[in-house]
């Protein structure tokens, strides 16, 4: 959703051919790095502290979930100790309480969980007992809301301070073990073991220009991956006029920008700071092809070219496109857009052999990974301001497992208070649509199977032959057969859970809150009985 994009119209779609050719000759629009930093804020970093020292490292074993998704792929596989029988009896093993909510993905390695929250902390918790083992202070930016404690409370925010989940980055020679993560606009790396400040870097929408906390809403909802020395994460503006969203990919030392790749352009690749070219999603990696996938936003509820709506994989060496997808539609004024991340599947040399993403239209896109050619497509829902794929789905080499959100819902005329509508002349445009959790074949694009109230807007996890998430409108995190979709359990909860889930050994641990509930949020792990979290290397 889009809490202050405005509702003006947009220029008419080009021809997607057209616009690949027109991009492959755009050499401007990756811009030389001093340009970007000019009027950057300066990067803080406390890396001098651990200069000739060996660091102590934690290696990440198979049963942990070091990165928003699993894996750099973000499959949103993971491995558990549950079955489909044990799933009946979970029950929570701990709750850690926050100040607002806590919609990021929690990392969970060697027995530790990281996670941030909107109440503007970002937190190391022990896996076994819940208890907090440090805590860290992010800087503040009043213009992200809300903001704790804010009443009466903007229920369409898209998110506080903390959306981005953590990426685990083992240590290495004196560099220590880092937990990267966006917290607003500010890129920040804390070691691992303590939570200090290993470095942090401002990324705001006007990179020209001083720093404006009050007035720049620009937050990283891009959950970092690392790659060859490269954190690389996109921007959102949520449709701020004068500013703009980005990919950036910045030094794992420093911090610091090393490549910029800017989406909010024209075709010829001028920068255009309306408001545009924002990156809700995470960076896929596709390590054989040294390539990292990312998808665009809409643009003030159009897709006018080159970038608005499209899938673009880019080169990363450099940050230089590889190939754009961008589905044949016109979006005039449905928000029929991007926000979810591509799940990607590779062969044991690294190759990939799947990639797909979801799109707010309620459509599933299968990509070819080298080509950017689209494979497939499947339509479930109409979609619209609140429906279609905004979380991530999950992909298990065989299937695609995902949740549609509730519908075109959340646009109201000024006057009347009428619910404004896509579409009204087509049946399937409804505030409320179904079916709302799907399956489909990875090969075909045909569905396996579908169920109702099931709509979400956060990512579906698989793993154990049981897919877990929460459900938006119900305090309620789901469980169901993967072969079948049949429900396992319905798990109560206080709060609604907008987080995806982690599966660590016998637990799962996972966040509550969201932009209507404020409190009592914080982070749960769930176990079969409630017993204590137990992970150990697994396999399966």
């Amino acid at each position: 959703m889009r809490a202050r994009a405005t509702n003006l119209p947009g220029p008419t779609l080009g021809q997607a051919l057209a616009v690949e050719r027109q991009l492959r000759r755009i050499a401007s629009v990756t811009l030389a790095v001093a340009g970007f930093v000019a009027g950057l804020g300066a990067s803080s970093s406390g890396a001098a502290a651990t200069a000739g020292a060996q660091a102590t490292t934690a290696p990440i074993n198979s049963a942990d979930w070091p990165t928003y998704g699993h894996d750099p792929q973000h499959t949103f596989h993971g491995r558990t100790t549950i079955t489909p029988a044990t799933a009946r009896s979970l029950a929570p093993a701990w709750f850690f309480p926050t100040g607002d909510a806590v919609t990021a993905t929690p990392t969970v390695v060697a027995g530790t969980v990281y996670v941030g929250s909107w109440d503007t902390r970002f937190y190391a918790i022990d896996l076994a007992t819940g208890q907090q083992r440090w805590r860290f202070q992010l800087d503040a930016q009043p213009a992200v809301e809300p903001q704790p404690g804010e009443v009466p409370r903007p229920i369409d925010s898209d998110g506080g301070m903390v959306t981005s989940s953590a990426w685990f980055e083992p240590g290495r020679g004196t560099r220590p073990d880092l937990v990267i993560f966006g917290g607003g606009y500010t890129l920040y790396a804390l070691r691992a073991a303590d939570g200090t400040l290993y470095w942090k870097h401002a990324y705001p929408g006007r990179p020209d220009q001083p720093l404006d906390p009050m007035q720049d809403g620009t937050r990283i909802f891009s959950s970092p991956v690392v790659v060859d020395g490269k954190v690389i994460i996109g921007t959102s503006v949520d449709g701020e006029r004068g500013r703009r969203g980005y990919v950036v990919a910045a030094s794992l030392k420093t911090g610091k920008p090393m490549w910029v790749r800017e989406t909010d352009v024209d075709r010829k690749g001028t920068v255009l700071n309306d408001g545009c070219g924002s990156v809700w999603s995470s960076g896929t990696l596709l390590p054989k092809a040294g390539l990292v996938v990312f998808d665009v936003a809409d643009c003030h509820f159009a897709n006018p070219p080159p970038l608005s709506e499209s899938v673009i994989a880019l080169r990363v060496r450099d940050g230089r496109t590889a190939w754009v997808y961008r589905p044949r539609r016109n979006d005039s004024q449905c928000d029929f857009d991007f926000g979810a991340t591509a799940n990607a599947g590779l062969r044991n040399d690294g190759t990939a052999s799947f990639l797909g993403v979801g799109g707010k239209e309620g459509t599933y896109y299968s990509i070819d990974p080298a080509s950017g050619k689209e494979r497939w497509h499947t339509n479930v829902v109409f979609g619209g301001f609140s429906g279609g794929f905004i979380a991530t789905a999950a992909y298990d080499g065989r299937r695609v497992y995902g949740s549609t959100a509730l519908g075109d819902f959340g646009r109201f005329a000024d006057e009347t208070g009428e619910s404004i509508l896509c579409d009204r002349a087509n049946p399937r445009d409804q505030q409320m649509q179904a079916p709302s959790t799907h399956a489909f074949d990875a090969r075909t694009g045909k569905v396996a199977w579908q169920a109702d109230q099931s709509a979400a807007f956060g990512p579906t996890t698989v793993a154990g032959g049981l897919t877990f998430h929460g459900v938006a409108l119900r305090n309620v995190l789901q469980v169901r057969r993967a072969d079948n979709g049949d429900v396992v359990s319905d798990l109560p909860l206080d709060a609604p859970c907008w987080s995806g889930i982690a599966t660590v050994g016998n637990a799962i641990v996972f966040g509550t809150g969201a932009s209507h509930q404020g409190a009592p949020d914080g982070v749960l792990a769930y176990t079969p009985g409630g017993a204590s979290p137990v992970v150990r290397e697994s396999t399966h």
